[in-house]
């Protein structure tokens, strides 16, 4: 699991890296169009990520521990344990700069598999662990066990 909070954080700096490089040359270069561009691109982004939303609600609303104005890119559910699902929530401003390909990318350096959601049956606990909201599903895990593992993983259990 701390292979996969370190995984999250790492693909967020990156993300951001690789954002800011783009805009800053473009930017300095040649201010209108690169304004125009971004503008153009985000309306056509916004329509086609607006559609999908309604599909994602019925799922995050039953996550434990997701923020308002938070959704959820994507579920990596742990290869070696079948009791451990990860959601990975990000505020919603941002949630076009995580396509499937990046998330691909954080289950594989997770070595989890990337799942349409995480289980909602006997779901014992969550846990939140540097921005990622972790469930732990019996009968494997008890709300004990989940506690003590989400401790380990300096993570905070959710009431």
């Amino acid at each position: 699991m701390k292979k996969i909070v370190f995984a999250f954080a790492l693909l967020a700096l990156v993300g951001c890296t690789k954002d800011e490089a783009p805009g800053g040359p473009a930017a300095s270069g040649s201010g209108a169009p690169a304004a125009a561009k971004p503008a153009e691109i985000k309306p056509a982004e916004a329509k086609p990520a607006e559609a999908p939303k309604p599909a994602e609600a019925p799922k995050a609303a039953g996550q434990k521990g997701l923020d308002a104005g938070q959704v959820i890119v994507g579920y990596l559910q742990d290869k070696t344990d079948e009791g451990q699902c990860a959601a990975l929530p990000v505020p919603e401003a941002e949630k076009a700069k995580y396509d499937a390909a990046k998330v691909g990318d954080v289950a594989k350096m997770m070595k989890a598999d990337v799942v349409p959601a995480c289980p909602s049956t006997n779901v014992v606990a969550t846990c939140k662990m540097m921005g990622m909201l972790v469930n732990y599903s019996g009968p494997k895990y008890t709300k004990e066990s989940a506690q003590k593992h989400c401790g380990e993983n300096r993570g905070k259990l959710l009431e």
